[in-house]
């Protein structure tokens, strides 16, 4: 094959894998200026007979016309042709420089959580695209995540519709009717996609498994799982925050009911953690919290209130939604197995995130869902505003100080102060989480400073905490 014209256009000049399906090539566009290099995907049919043959003609046009949409987006590799000679099959695609993922996640090596929230941004708004477009990848995995060299940004490689056109040749006429032949990596595939029926939440089980992989340094293989439910046991091996491993142990849920239950749900919980209760991320919650109000009609406007409340404590993580309603009417509850580590009570179980069904309003709903709309709207300033951390303290002069402190009426120092609601920590300086975590329980001393209802403390440790969720305790002697 190597030196042969295809199509009177594509020089082929390198292979680049092979398979029992057929052959990867690098080829030269001779048509264009430069001779640039594309990416040839011979696909070799396992028999000539007729019918087959032009059953295979027709899925395969079906798939290019799907790649042809997906390659308007910037990190998918664009169709460039296809064409058939002589009964076999041939796409032809744009050549990405670069090196896959494969080569950056190294046995036992671990990324940093920041490492692995950059890999889930990246990657996140690629599944959005596709699915947005109704197609699954199937097999997302290291190896078709390459770094282009360019700019460094990840791009998404062989989609599953090409493995599928390349499963053909081993289609029985009933396999070919049915089209329900699995595709997929062991390791990053779950179990309805091993069935045959896969979902766009099975790509989202599979870029968990990639994050879990680089923050770990093991092969999805190399992890166990719980006897009982079939859920990944993982987090023993990682050094990674509750918030970064409730959202990766959603993603990768045995069942596709209980993960997120598409990529822009997925990317908004990512997005809390990075830049927690920022106006855009508020804005975006918010924004979900009201479609599934208006979605679930029976949904009652003071629940929608107290998740709004929820959303303004500072750094909001969309809880886990363990409740799934089925078809049948019946209302499983599988025990979450995120570990939690704020007590967030009652509201907190009240997931913005999660997609509802059955979507029915009812004509006395109405003026509940009108009354609602505006109470939500009149709290989203409130949150934006008072979740914001507190920013370091101004300049004040000597003869202000007394004015300022009576106006306050901030905590005076001393170690009655004690942490009712476990607390996360910001730095001094009040513009980042430390990653620390204040417990219930725990005395604190306070410095007497105090902004926007957060307090700072020097012992146990220095920063500061939410004062909504510490206790005097020498007011009550």
């Amino acid at each position: 094959m190597i030196g042969k014209l295809l199509d009177r256009r594509y020089q082929v000049v390198q292979i680049l894998g092979q398979g029992g399906f057929g052959h990867t090539y690098i080829a030269e566009d001779t048509r264009r200026p430069g001779n640039p290099s594309c990416v040839v995907k011979h696909l070799q049919p396992a028999t000539s007979d007729p019918d087959f043959l032009e059953t295979a003609r027709r899925l395969f046009k079906r798939e290019a016309e799907t790649l042809e949409k997906l390659g308007i987006y910037d990190q998918i590799p664009r169709l460039l042709a296809y064409f058939e000679e002589d009964e076999e099959f041939y796409l032809v695609q744009e050549f990405v420089p670069g090196n896959p993922l494969s080569m950056e996640l190294q046995p036992g090596v671990k990324w940093s959580e920041s490492q692995v929230i950059h890999l889930l941004q990246d990657v996140l708004p690629i599944l959005e695209f596709v699915h947005s477009h109704e197609v699954i990848h199937q097999d997302l995995k290291p190896h078709n995540l390459i770094r282009r060299s360019s700019d460094n940004k990840l791009v998404l490689v062989d989609f599953g519709a090409v493995k599928q056109v390349k499963m053909y040749s081993l289609m029985t006429p009933d396999q070919l009717k049915n089209e329900t032949i699995p595709i997929g990596t062991p390791g990053y595939m779950p179990s309805e996609q091993a069935l045959g029926r896969p979902y766009p939440n099975s790509d989202i089980y599979a870029l968990g498994m990639i994050a879990i992989q680089a923050l770990t340094g093991l092969h999805p293989k190399q992890l166990g799982e719980e006897p009982a439910t079939g859920e990944i046991i993982w987090q023993h091996h990682a050094q990674v925050s509750d918030a970064l491993a409730a959202i990766l142990t959603k993603m990768v849920r045995q069942h596709y009911k209980y993960r997120y239950h598409s990529a822009t749900d997925a990317r908004q919980a990512v997005a809390a953690i990075s830049s927690p209760n920022t106006p855009r991320v508020v804005a975006a919650v918010v924004n979900q919290i009201l479609k599934d109000y208006w979605q679930q009609g029976y949904l009652s406007a003071t629940k929608m209130v107290r998740s709004l409340q929820e959303l303004a404590k500072p750094c909001y993580v969309p809880p886990d939604n363990t409740t799934v309603r089925l078809s049948t009417g019946s209302t499983p509850t599988i025990p979450p197995t995120i570990p939690q580590t704020q007590n967030l009570g009652k509201t907190a179980r009240l997931n913005p995130f999660a997609s509802c069904s059955n979507f029915q309003i009812k004509r006395r709903q109405l003026p509940l869902l009108i009354f609602g709309t505006g109470a939500a709207i009149l709290l989203t300033y409130g949150v934006i505003t008072t979740s914001r951390p507190p920013q370091p303290a101004p300049v004040v002069a000597k003869n202000q100080v007394k004015e300022t402190t009576d106006k306050n009426q901030t905590p005076e120092k001393d170690s009655c102060i004690v942490v009712v609601s476990s607390s996360n920590l910001r730095s001094t300086s009040g513009r980042r989480r430390t990653g620390k975590v204040i417990k219930a329980g725990t005395k604190v001393t306070v410095t007497g400073k105090e902004q926007n209802g957060w307090i700072e403390i020097s012992s146990p440790e220095s920063g500061w905490i939410w004062k909504s969720r510490t206790r005097n305790m020498c007011s009550e002697k």
